[in-house]
């Protein structure tokens, strides 16, 4: 099973298009917001608003089934200040998710946190770090589960 994770891309298409192109067996493509598009634009992707999103065009927080394996979605800004990724696994364990899933930090995240793997992809707009705009792509065979930095210049 693959599936994509991206973020903050703040209008742009051209990254998502290309994303698409270039995974089109992935099982499932995760926004974790700030797209700043219309519903329309964003299919197929599971996305959730961010704090630069229309207000109501998208949930909050979504919880995805992708073979099985549930995935905790949200944007980031309303997690708790000081305490985000200890709140963002305490809202994936509450659900039972494998992966929690977040943006708004423009900052690329993976790490095993209590047993939940923690997912920032970036921005694919631009990283506050300094690094290069990014994505991750996930994989799990037989159990093991292996996530990839991406960079948006080689799409």
């Amino acid at each position: 099973m693959e599936f994509i994770v991206l973020s903050d891309n703040h209008g742009s298409t051209f990254e998502m298009e290309a994303i698409l192109k270039k995974y089109p067996h992935a099982l499932g493509f995760i926004h974790c917001g700030d797209n700043e598009l219309s519903t329309s634009q964003m299919k197929p992707f599971h996305a959730v608003t961010g704090n630069n999103d229309p207000y109501g065009l998208y949930p909050e927080e979504l919880v995805v089934n992708l073979g099985g394996t549930l995935i905790y979605v949200t944007h980031g800004h309303t997690l708790k200040y000081g305490n985000r990724v200890k709140d963002l696994v305490e809202r994936a364990k509450k659900r039972n998710c494998t992966f929690a899933c977040t943006g708004h930090t423009h900052v690329y995240m993976d790490e095993e946190i209590d047993g939940v793997r923690v997912i920032n992809p970036g921005s694919l707009f631009y990283n506050r770090d300094g690094s290069k705009p990014s994505y991750a792509h996930v994989s799990m065979v037989d159990g093991n589960i292996k996530v990839t930095r991406l960079l948006a210049e080689d799409l």
